[in-house]
Parts: structure tokens; C-alpha cells; sequence
């Protein structure tokens, strides 16, 4: 076994010298120094867990990270600099990881503490879901639309423009727009941005509205080495809209006439700068689910954010005063970014000036986005969400499986244990805990049926967990496509040609 620890020494040695890009000129002796890498570390590991594995299996999938993170030096799709910053930042945190499970485990394995370790994790598990629980039921008492106790005259109200970027679309525009000239708000105009589609249905759908007050805006194409195509919509649409507030609107989101009204009434009477809705699902789809949606809203719900400062936000339905968009930058100081939005609530919650909405019925918020564009959606957004970082994939992937999976794998496993009955009563709380938190985000905003929803929760967590290496994947290594456009250009500023 020695032997094995002193190669997989000398490979780390040999990878730390790739990531600081020592061969980072000889584009061919690189890829074969990263394949020997590769082969090395991940063969050297699997004869050290096979040898001893109760030590060595447990580093195993930080092993299949730093593999990941050589085929990053290999691809070589980013410019030099910021490939030499991210994949020694990558190798960095992932060893030293693997160094602690190392020196975690041993201990436990020569003093026979095993059973010590598992009640350890099990409590942190109960712990773990208690904390979500709290979390989210915060979060749902305080995103509560409030009652229509006050009333503002058209007076009172503040101008509004409702901005909406549309490409490539069809029905569900349509039925967007049907819905927003249908507003009873009475200082209303609705700018709708036709961003290059590459058929006439979008711009001719938008110019049959015209007769209602939408008004067309033609847009062009980006320079993908500044601008995401969607931010850079929305700056052009903030430039032609004249209203002291703007609601930004997803082609998928349906707002009854009198939503408007009451997000304004909201808005000013909390004297807020910006909000952020949680629509509800109209009506079951078909097949009467959606696990990917559901577990968007599950991590902006669940996730204690208050205590990091990063208050929960979404993209379909949000709006925000005109001069704290200037003060805050505009679009031009988000222009990368996936989720603009998240950046200004971050920023306006700092000031206590943002707040976070789930819809009800009462306030007439309502979203279809189909299946298809979920599952676009999802991997677009997810490893952005994780700021581009390897590392933190890999601890993402750790905190899932261990506390959202691992009551799951335990109760399977059950008979294999000792306690267990008292293991089977503590995993059957963390899971009625974790089941109330799923409920919430899926069941109480209509996405998942209720008559079996609740069963689809390990499912959705697995599937969360397939998306999240999806998304890190077609982002690292390959394209994401938001609306025929790649949007890895501008997100991960990679080149557009290599000549490596």
C-alpha cells in the first residue's frame, strides 16, 4: 500500500504542475501528460480502495472530480489565464478535501469508532432537515401575500412598464400578452422585445397587440464577449421604457387583470425598490407534475438565506423602481450573469428594501412553463448558481446525497445495522421533516400532484443531482442552448475559436 500512497503523491505533484500550467505552450504534450494524470490518479486509487477500503473508497468521488478537472486542462476551452486561476482554485480545495476524508476516516478505522461516526452523521442528518424545516416555513410565512387593506388611487399610482423578451416563441406568447393588455393598472405600457428570432411568428404575434398598446421593440444581436442575449434584451427594453417601475415578464407567465395593481399596491405600501414573485402553476399538466420546477422553488424556499444574506429570487415575474436599477448598475453591471435578478435582490435586501412574494390566487401570478424549457432552464441555471466552481459541485453533490438522500439509503440499509430501531425513528423524523419542506415547494405552488407528489421527493432529489453535473458538464465542456443561442460564450467567457 505504500507504494500506492508514494505514485499517488508523485501524480498530485505531476497534476498541481498541469493546473499551474506549466505545459501550457505545448498543446500536445500537455494532453498526454494530462491522460497519464488521469490514468494514474484514477488507477491508484482504485487498487488503494480496493486494498483498504474502508479508508480510501469514501475519497473516491473527490477522485472523479480532480479527473474532471485535468480533462478542463486538456479541453483547454478557456483563455490561459483564467484556466491556470480555475483549475488550480479546482485542484486546491478538491486535494486538500480528499487529504481530510483521508485522515477522517483512518482514525475511525483503526480505533473501530464506525458505529461512533454513523451516530454522529445521523444526528447531523435530523439536524440538517430541522434547519430546513425552519427555513422554509419562514419563508413561507413571510412571502405571504398580504391582505388588500390599502387602496391607492390611480393617483397615487406610480408609472409602469411591463418589459418582455421574446424569441423564437409561439402560443405562449400570445397568451401572455392577452393577459397583460387585460390589466385594469391604469398608467400601463408593455414593450415587447423581438430578440432575433429566426421565424416571423414571434414578431408578427407582437405586432398583432399593436392595436391594444404593445408596443414593438426590434432588437439585434449582442457582442457575446460582454453580454448574455437576455440581459442584454433587457437593457434595451429598459432604454425605451419611460415607467418609474418595471416588471419584467417571462413569456410563460400569465398575469390576471388585476395582478399588476396589487404588486404595485405591495410594492409602495412596504416602501420596497423591488419584488420577486412565486407564481403558482394554473392548472396539472397531463402527466400532473413537474420535479424540475419543484425543485427550483425547493431551493429558493429551503435554503436558510437570511442568514447569508441571499434572499430567494426568480426570473419569471419581478419588478423593481427604475432609479434603484441605475443606482445598482443596470443590466450593464449583471451582463454575464444567468440570474441578473438575484444580483439586485441581493444588493436591495441589504437596505431592507426587497421582498420576496409567493402568488396565491388572490393576486393572480400564474406560470405553464412547458417540460421542455424546464429542463432548459434547469441546466442553464444550476452550475451558474454554484459560480462556476468545481469544488463546490462536488460539495453540493456531498450535502445532497448525505442529507436529503442518505435518510433514504439508510432505511434501506437498515437491516445491515445495529440500533436499528433507534436509527429507524430517527431517519423516519429527518424524512417527515424533509417531506413537509418538499411539500411546500411542489405541492403548495400546484406543481406536483398532491395524491402522489410526495412520493416523487427521492426522485426529485436524484434527478436534481443528475442535473446539477448535466449542467457543469455541457457548461465545462460542451453548449447550453437558451433559445438557439450558446450561451456558454458570455457566462464562462471561453473562446470562440481554439487553436490549441
Amino acid at each position: 500500500m505504500f507504494w500506492l500512497v508514494g505514485l499517488l503523491v508523485l501524480e498530485t505533484i505531476l497534476e498541481g504542475l498541469v493546473c499551474s500550467g506549466v505545459y501550457s505552450n505545448q498543446a500536445l504534450q500537455r494532453k498526454i501528460v494530462c491522460v497519464v494524470a488521469s490514468v494514474t490518479l484514477g488507477g491508484t486509487s482504485l487498487l488503494l480502495a480496493a486494498d483498504v477500503w474502508k479508508i480510501w473508497l469514501w475519497s473516491l468521488p473527490i477522485v472523479a472530480y480532480r479527473i474532471i478537472n485535468l480533462y478542463r486542462v486538456y479541453h483547454a476551452r478557456l483563455p490561459q489565464p483564467r484556466l491556470r486561476a480555475v483549475t488550480m482554485q479546482s485542484f486546491g480545495w478538491l486535494v486538500a478535501a480528499q487529504i481530510i476524508v483521508t485522515f477522517l476516516t483512518w482514525p475511525a478505522t483503526l480505533f473501530h469508532i464506525g458505529s461512533i461516526v454513523l451516530d454522529v452523521l445521523v444526528m447531523l442528518q435530523l439536524l440538517g432537515a430541522l434547519v430546513l424545516l425552519r427555513a422554509t416555513l419562514r419563508t413561507w410565512q413571510h412571502a405571504t401575500v398580504p391582505p388588500e387593506t390599502d387602496n391607492l388611487s390611480d393617483r397615487e399610482l406610480p408609472s409602469l412598464s411591463v418589459l418582455v423578451p421574446a424569441r423564437n416563441e409561439t402560443e405562449s406568447l400570445e397568451a401572455c400578452l392577452n393577459r397583460l393588455v387585460a390589466s385594469d393598472y391604469p398608467k400601463l405600457e408593455i414593450l415587447v422585445l423581438d430578440d432575433c428570432s429566426v421565424t416571423r411568428r414571434t414578431p408578427d404575434i407582437i405586432r398583432s397587440f399593436a392595436h391594444a398598446g404593445v408596443r414593438f421593440i426590434n432588437g439585434d444581436a449582442p457582442d457575446e464577449t460582454r453580454w448574455l442575449a437576455k440581459n442584454y434584451a433587457y437593457e434595451r427594453l429598459v432604454q425605451e421604457a419611460s415607467g418609474d417601475v418595471l416588471l419584467f415578464c417571462g413569456v410563460d407567465a400569465e398575469l390576471e387583470p388585476r395582478a399588476i395593481r396589487r404588486l404595485v399596491t405591495i410594492l409602495e405600501t412596504r416602501k420596497k425598490n423591488m419584488l420577486s414573485i412565486m407564481p403558482l402553476r394554473r392548472a396539472l399538466s397531463a402527466d400532473g407534475n413537474s420535479i424540475l420546477q419543484a425543485m427550483r422553488y425547493y431551493w429558493e424556499l429551503c435554503l436558510p438565506r437570511r442568514f447569508f444574506k441571499r434572499p430567494p429570487v426568480l426570473s419569471t415575474c419581478w419588478l423593481i423602481r427604475r432609479d434603484a436599477l441605475k443606482h445598482m448598475g443596470g443590466f450593464e453591471s449583471v451582463s454575464r450573469s444567468v440570474s441578473p435578478e438575484a444580483t439586485f435582490a441581493r444588493e436591495a435586501v441589504v437596505t431592507d428594501s426587497y421582498s420576496f412574494i409567493r402568488g396565491d390566487d388572490t393576486l393572480g401570478v400564474y406560470s405553464n412553463k412547458p417540460s421542455s424549457e424546464q429542463y432548459g432552464t434547469s441546466v442553464r441555471v444550476r452550475y451558474p448558481q454554484l459560480h462556476r466552481r468545481m469544488e463546490l459541485v462536488a460539495l453540493a453533490a456531498l450535502w445532497e446525497i448525505t442529507f436529503l438522500l442518505g435518510p433514504i439509503i439508510g432505511l434501506l440499509l437498515i437491516g445491515n445495522l445495529a440500533h436499528k430501531l433507534a436509527y429507524a425513528m430517527v431517519w423516519v423524523l429527518t424524512l417527515l421533516c424533509l417531506f413537509v419542506t418538499y411539500g411546500l415547494a411542489a405541492i403548495g405552488t400546484r406543481l406536483t400532484n398532491p395524491w402522489y407528489g410526495w412520493l416523487l421527493m427521492p426522485v426529485a432529489f436524484m434527478i436534481d443531482l443528475a442535473i446539477l453535473h448535466i449542467s457543469l458538464w455541457k457548461y465545462e465542456f460542451g453548449t447550453v442552448d437558451w433559445k438557439g443561442r450558446n450561451v456558454c460564450l458570455p457566462v464562462m467567457q471561453i473562446e470562440h475559436t481554439s487553436t490549441k
